[in-house]
């Protein structure tokens, strides 16, 4: 039995019981503290860290998904993207001592034991950033301080150089290799290339870093065009070196779908080339010329002066005139007032109409008129060959207002073709309040404004039974290399009048080329349709004294016109359809400017060389018919 303490030794022993029991706690406390937070850095918060730590190691790359082409109908490139590639900067393996450390020593051919005992932690830093502005500057010529600023900058990623081809960037790889150059690489991207320059530019467009496409078909197709990136985890080790075992989840991209147009670059080329002559001889403000396929409202080329240099973009011009640029067409317009008449047999071909012998002054709207050609009593078909003018509003009288109108809207004018192209203008017709003067001014092509590819599609619905077409631009569409092909369709937009109609429009046009003012327009072996068009130019800025004399500005300069010439050929069996105008040609005679004398061979001109590309044969001679060859 052990024996019962004193109190005395109790009273004695209290203050030591005291120390330990306090010592205790602390210790207990402590062992707390390390033991919470151990859990807190390894169970709590350890896999932020640990995703800190790998942050340093780990790049996402992007792997760019490839933009869809653009092709011509044959097949060839009008756009595409190419891989380049860039020389750049890691800010992180660029501060990394591990990382540095072995490079730098290798550069300078010291043991690693060494020169970590003579240099500090920042003097190694900085002499390897100097070691790296001193070779790269020499490589791509650029003052040393320079390069140094990008390689010390506080920025994760700089770009030293970029836009290189393949050959370049290996000569780079090699480059960094040879003189131990970690923490700047060489990544790839993807820029857009378009080979045909300045061809077609405002026709196929551009893109822009982040937006896609921003102007012609890249931007009206950018749905199709355009891809889905993908992306990838790398992981890199302590020299920069990726580690292929530690690759991450691959996203793979989903690659654009190619687009062709209806465009055909050797024929696209042979009109330019015509339009540049016509050009430089003319000297015209402007200059368009459209060439489209009757049956599918394809267009197969679209040339205008000025056009878009990519070199240049501030200092060129953005409007793909062929769309944009609205003009008064003159006597062009005529057909709308014949056609209207004929399909409700207001008249026929034969029907005879005074022309006043090139004099009248309507006896209520006090308005006048003038023809070039003195005619008398004529039947409607040499109304249209000669162009005149009182004929035509006597025909528009027939039809009247209402009527006129509704036929107006039927071919297309005063509202977009909805071609595939951004930029396009509605003209503009005026559909609701006339003046005395519209009535005889709108039914030849004056108080209107048009464009040239809706005077297209007009004279192409005339050669099309009647029937007007939506311009089409993107001929099919090809994905899943080649084995995916989706024909985009023509498509009906509605019926200006009746196949009968259409039919008798189509011989009065042939009429005007086989006799009338079109007669510079004629083809050997290929009987051609159309219309001339002289109208003078209106010019917002022009300055003149009225009847009053008073100053007004906004009005027509005397000894200025728009010549023009709208048709198809071949006249029975039309194939295509070409609108040529001019804005205010130049001639040191003024009677040699008017649509028959300036844009009547031009239209001759591209339409013979269109239909010898789509091998159209020039018509046997009657004599020759029937007879064995």
């Amino acid at each position: 039995m052990m024996p019962v303490p004193k109190q005395t030794q109790i009273r004695r022993d209290r203050p030591l019981c005291h120390r330990m029991m306090l010592m205790t706690c602390l210790v207990t406390l402590g062992f707390s503290i390390v033991v919470w937070r151990l859990y807190d850095l390894h169970l709590k918060r350890g896999p932020q860290f640990a995703e800190k730590a790998a942050e340093k190691f780990r790049e996402i790359r992007t792997l760019p998904a490839q933009r869809g082409s653009i092709k011509d109908h044959g097949g060839r490139y009008l756009a595409y993207d190419e891989e380049i590639y860039e020389l750049s900067t890691n800010r992180v393996h660029l501060y990394e001592l591990p990382t540095i450390k072995p490079s730098l020593a290798k550069a300078r051919g010291v043991k690693l034991r060494d020169m970590t005992r003579t240099m500090s932690d920042e003097e190694i830093i900085k002499a390897y950033h100097t070691h790296l502005a001193q070779k790269i500057s020499v490589k791509l010529s650029l003052p040393e301080a320079e390069v140094l600023s990008k390689i010390s900058s506080k920025e994760q990623i700089e770009v030293l150089a970029q836009k290189m081809n393949e050959e370049e960037a290996e000569s780079w790889r090699q480059y960094l290799r040879e003189n131990f150059i970690k923490g700047v690489y060489i990544k790839s991207s993807v820029r857009r290339h378009y080979p045909t320059e300045n061809r077609l530019a405002l026709i196929i467009g551009g893109v822009e870093g982040g937006k896609g496409g921003v102007l012609g078909v890249e931007k009206t197709q950018e749905d199709i065009l355009h891809g889905i990136d993908g992306r990838m985890e790398v992981e890199h080790d302590k020299y920069g070196r990726e580690m292929l075992m530690y690759r991450g989840d691959i996203v793979h991209p989903v690659h654009g779908r190619d687009v062709h147009l209806t465009i055909d670059l050797p024929m696209q080329d042979a009109i330019d080339k015509i339009v540049d002559k016509a050009d430089q001889f003319w000297k015209p403000s402007k200059i368009m010329a459209i060439v489209t396929e009757v049956g599918t409202g394809s267009v197969l080329a679209m040339s205008f002066r000025p056009s878009h240099d990519r070199a240049k973009p501030a200092d060129t011009s953005w409007k793909n005139l062929t769309i944009y640029e609205p003009y008064e067409p003159g006597s062009t317009f005529k057909v709308v007032a014949f056609t209207a008449a004929l399909d409700q047999r207001k008249i026929t071909a034969e029907t005879r109409i005074d022309c006043e012998m090139g004099k009248f002054i309507d006896p209520v709207l006090k308005t006048k008129l003038t023809d070039l050609k003195t005619l008398g009593m004529a039947p409607a078909h040499d109304v249209l060959k000669y162009s005149s003018n009182i004929g035509t509003y006597k025909i528009f009288k027939k039809v009247g207002q209402e009527t006129y109108l509704d036929y107006v809207k039927r071919f297309g004018f005063g509202r977009r073709t909805d071609i595939a192209l951004n930029g396009e203008s509605t003209g503009y017709i005026n559909d609701k309040q006339w003046s005395n003067t519209t009535s005889s001014r709108f039914p030849i092509g004056y108080e209107v404004n048009v464009t040239p590819i809706q005077m297209a599609m007009a004279y192409g619905a005339l050669a099309n039974g009647g029937i007007l077409m939506r311009p089409r631009l993107v001929d099919r569409i090809v994905s899943e290399g080649g084995r995916k092909v989706e024909i985009v369709p023509p498509e009906v937009v509605g019926q200006v009048c009746t196949g009968k109609t259409s039919a008798t429009m189509r011989d009065l046009l042939a009429e005007v080329v086989a006799e009338g003012t079109g007669s510079r327009a004629q083809l050997e072996g290929i009987e051609v349709a159309g219309k001339t068009g002289t109208s003078r130019r209106y010019d917002p800025s022009y300055v003149y004294r009225d009847d009053r004399g008073k100053l007004k500005k906004g009005g027509y300069p005397p000894n200025q016109w728009i010549t023009s010439f709208a048709g198809f050929a071949p006249a029975k069996d039309p194939k295509i359809v070409c609108v040529v105008v001019l804005d205010y040609p130049k001639s040191a005679d003024p009677q040699a400017i008017g649509g028959g004398k300036v844009a009547a061979p031009i239209f001759a001109e591209i339409v013979a060389e269109t239909l010898k590309q789509l091998s159209v044969r020039p018509q046997r001679p009657l004599a020759l018919q029937g007879t064995k060859p």
